[in-house]
């Protein structure tokens, strides 16, 4: 029986492997449980939008889920770092891991370290609403997505007025005053209904709770609402709220805002 001559060189590199893995390990990969809960920002009754008006909600409801958590950052935040040591890199190429399952391909996020599958009509100016506990993975999750598909259930519909969001409100700047309300649809493309790839830093552990922030100030950043009122198409409703028509500057302003990863943030508490 021959030996290789490497036998005696690949021996000391096997074990520095399985050390190196062993020591980057640490805790990941233990089964750990967590809350998810959705949350309302600071300032989302009354805020102040980029285009200068002052803005007071009455309504703001989005029906959203489901929300994944994932081990890797988005592509935009991903910069060089330090070198890593050889082994460890050889290490990551031996030893595979689990990953998103096909749906999720789109978006590289690496392994899901945590996933609620369920849907809720969110009310984005009430308190702190729990969703439950969720069955996950011990790491920092280093970026989450949030789906923002159609509302199924009878109660997000029911919230958002058979839209995927609903808000009302009054818009004012200097004398100008501007009632109004509206519902946001979203095309059916997977890429207009789903938020991929925030950026976030959440050390997941067990017994803690993950907390998604929905910023409905972002929503309408961008909007011109005096366009509701003169713009081609002004629509009043029976109530006196000029409507957020489709097509108007107003809705094109809160579907880009609404999906925008501006309009949601998550933390650890």
């Amino acid at each position: 029986m021959t030996h290789s001559p490497l036998a005696p060189q690949l021996a000391p590199l096997a074990l520095a492997l399985g050390l190196t893995a062993c020591a980057e390990s640490g805790t990941g990969g233990e089964a750990i449980e967590f809350e998810l809960a959705l949350a309302p920002s600071a300032n989302a009754a009354e805020f102040t939008t980029s285009t200068g008006w002052s803005v007071r909600l009455e309504e703001a409801r989005i029906a959203l889920g489901p929300v994944y958590l994932w081990e890797n950052p988005p592509p935009v935040a991903s910069r060089p770092g330090p070198p890593r040591h050889r082994l460890a890199a050889v290490a990551d190429w031996l030893i595979p891991r689990a990953h998103a399952h096909a749906g999720s391909a789109h978006f590289s996020g690496g392994e899901v370290l945590g996933e609620w599958l369920e849907q809720v009509g969110f009310d984005a100016l009430a308190g702190q609403e729990p969703l439950g506990r969720v069955a996950g993975t011990a790491g920092t999750a280093r970026s989450f997505s949030v789906w923002l598909e159609e509302p199924r259930a009878a109660e997000a519909r029911e919230a958002t007025r058979g839209h995927h969001a609903w808000i009302a409100g009054t818009a004012t700047r200097g004398d100008e005053v501007v009632p109004f309300e509206g519902g946001l649809e979203l095309p059916e493309a997977d890429s207009a209904r789903r938020v991929e790839g925030i950026a976030t830093a959440l050390p997941l552990e067990a017994g803690r709770t993950v907390v998604v922030t929905v910023h409905v100030e972002r929503w309408l950043a961008e909007a011109h609402f005096d366009r509701l009122a003169s713009g081609p198409g002004a629509v009043r409703g029976e109530g006196g709220r000029w409507q957020i028509v489709a097509d108007s500057q107003v809705a094109t302003a809160w579907y880009l805002g609404a999906r925008s990863a501006a309009a949601f943030s998550a933390s650890i508490e």
